[in-house]
């Protein structure tokens, strides 16, 4: 089946605890292939994301051990997260994509893949 790319997720602020930023629907798989992050803070920002699977049909949680990014983004600086086809691959009805900053939102993302 065909997709086209677009965006995911509507822009989303970072909190000071690890929360979602984007579920996958019921019946779909969702290929996560580019995840942008802007600061707009005045300092550096620490930012932590995670590919949480889903935990028995319900969201899972966030920790090391489904960790994929971790730096200090710059103050009023833009990263560009891109993975290769097919990008990260969520299956389950509540896979998440989860993210969390050292300042509430100060932090913005912005997610963008395919859905089938």
């Amino acid at each position: 089946m065909a997709f086209a790319y677009s965006r995911l997720r509507e822009i989303k602020w970072l909190a000071v605890t690890a929360g979602e930023l984007y579920t996958n629907p019921t019946g779909s798989t969702s290929y996560v292939r580019l995840i942008a992050i802007h600061n707009t803070h005045s300092l550096s920002e620490a930012v932590t994301l995670y590919n949480v699977p889903d935990s028995s049909a319900a969201t899972g949680t966030a920790a090391t051990a489904n960790q994929f990014y971790k730096a200090t983004v710059i103050s009023n600086d833009t990263v560009f997260i891109e993975m290769p086809v097919p990008g990260f691959v969520l299956a389950g009805s509540r896979d998440t994509i989860q993210g969390v900053a050292h300042t509430g939102s100060k932090v913005t993302v912005q997610i963008y893949g395919g859905i089938e």
